[in-house]
């Protein structure tokens, strides 16, 4: 029987793939701080995490495992038709130095607001980030939609839109109209990207995908899917993505090992 740990932060998405587990009979613990309680004792090595980082790492390592996640250059190296913009990636200190206004985000956390920024702006968005930090600087575009995906083994376990003409999904249920040639459109995308031979990624994580104004459909960015908002993707099949992403230090294979995202979460962050 597996098991399902959540943060104590009392999300809708948290409380969602909690009784979402329990109805699939998991054992479920809700965390009261960052430390799992002595009486705990998961009935077998199937363990899922649902929590952000840094916090997730503490508790993973509790476990003796890791959380698989992209590293932080994951997007930009990406093959340029499937991002249809410019995007680079540089330490805080030289976007800082960059003339003009751009698109900025921290490399792998929310550190601040992805924005549009000039060098005033940023600085102060950034007042309390190292200027060693990695950010993605890339062209400002328009994405009319963005859809979520939460991938096993390069394959779409899940989909959802979570963003449609400004409209953010805050009902599980809500799909803000989406067609379903929206659908279909999202999941090509995401389908060639991963299926693509020059494209390496985790056994778990979540693929961003959206469509330009202009332009066409384009990856949007990575995330891990132990800390994402699941919008209206299945439960379930959120669940077993969760549990592909905890892995045993015991049992960890070389394939996962590249992908250990504590190890670029801190390198980046730094």
């Amino acid at each position: 029987m597996p098991s399902l740990i959540v943060s104590s932060s009392y999300t809708t998405d948290s409380q969602l793939l909690r009784q979402t587990a329990r109805t699939l009979g998991w054992e479920t613990l809700r965390l009261d701080g960052c430390r799992i309680p002595d009486w705990f004792d998961p009935p077998d090595d199937q363990i899922a995490l649902f929590c952000t980082a840094p916090e997730a790492f503490n508790i993973a390592d509790q476990l003796s495992r890791r959380l698989l996640g992209c590293n932080s250059d994951w997007t930009v190296r990406l093959p340029p038709e499937f991002l249809n913009r410019e995007l680079r990636q540089m330490s805080l200190a030289d976007a800082l130095k960059l003339p003009g206004v751009s698109f900025v985000k921290h490399a792998v956390s929310k550190a601040f607001p992805a924005a549009i920024y000039d060098s005033e702006t940023l600085a102060n968005a950034t007042s309390r980030i190292p200027a060693t930090a990695l950010v993605h600087v890339g062209e400002p575009v328009n994405w009319s939609v963005e859809y979520r995906c939460f991938v096993i083994d390069r394959q779409i376990a899940t989909i959802s839109p979570y963003k449609r003409h400004g409209d953010i999904i805050k009902d599980h249920s809500n799909l803000l109209g989406a067609p379903q040639s929206e659908f279909v459109a999202a999941k090509r995308c995401a389908e060639l990207v991963l299926s693509s031979t020059a494209v390496a990624c985790p056994s778990a994580f979540v693929l961003d995908v959206g469509e330009i104004d202009g332009r066409g459909w384009a990856v949007v960015e990575f995330n891990e899917c132990w800390a994402s908002g699941i919008y209206a993707c299945d439960p379930v099949r959120v669940l077993d993505t969760l549990l592909r992403a905890c892995v045993p230090l015991s049992t960890m294979a070389d394939v996962d090992r590249r992908w250990d995202f504590k190890e670029h979460y801190f390198a980046a962050c730094s």
